[in-house]
């Protein structure tokens, strides 16, 4: 426990490192439209297709995430700007929370286990810092430092260049990692895996004008 504890340390770590990432290219876009996480890709309108919500239920939650979002990007204004990393990670977290607590009952449960499935492919290796993944994988010790130095290697990557750098990089970093990850797991852990993953979908992002 105390190693995986020391994981999840890590993967949290990465977690700021790659909110930042995704803080950076959502105020200034990355190519394709901005950045979109965890439960706020219930705005998204390719997303909201998949879960096959209807118009009205499309709006209200969509309208319910873009405010909840506006408020935290309204706290992000008001921080300095070393110190954003840190905060931002925070703010991203409560928001997140924040959405799925007001979205709760609207979204059938199918809909909600699709709509996590997606997330974890959007999250990449952090995403085996979720609660209870590491136990649906019945990660041994070996597995979780493993998971570790890969998790601490793309920290590194992320770390290194500029920010222009880190966006132009983000999703070659991000990828290759997680197909390490993958590599650490056994047969059974992979199909598991691909199970907690399921179907691959791909969220078409959205031009907005930049803020």
């Amino acid at each position: 426990m105390r190693k995986f504890g020391m994981m999840a340390l890590t993967l949290g770590a990465l977690a700021c490192l790659t909110a930042d990432a995704q803080a950076q290219g959502q105020r200034r876009g990355f190519r394709g439209g901005r950045f979109t996480a965890g439960y706020s890709l219930l705005s998204n309108k390719s997303v909201q297709q998949e879960l096959k919500l209807d118009d009205a239920l499309a709006e209200k939650i969509g309208g319910v995430v873009r405010d909840i979002n506006a408020k935290m990007w309204e706290k992000i204004a008001d921080i300095p700007q070393e110190e954003r990393r840190e905060k931002f990670a925070e703010l991203s977290k409560a928001t997140n929370e924040e959405i799925k607590t007001a979205t709760k009952g609207e979204l059938k449960p199918e809909q909600v286990s699709r709509l996590e499935q997606i997330i974890r492919q959007q999250s990449g290796i952090a995403a085996f810092a979720e609660p209870g993944i590491a136990e649906k994988l019945e990660l041994t010790a070996e597995q979780n430092a493993k998971l570790r130095e890969i998790a601490d290697k793309q920290r590194e990557l992320l770390e290194s260049g500029n920010r222009e750098e880190i966006r132009e990089k983000f999703a070659t970093i991000r990828k290759e990692a997680l197909e390490k990850a993958v590599a650490v797991l056994n047969e059974k852990q992979q199909g598991t895996w691909k199970e907690l993953l399921g179907a691959p979908f791909e969220v078409v992002r959205e031009d907005r004008p930049n803020n």
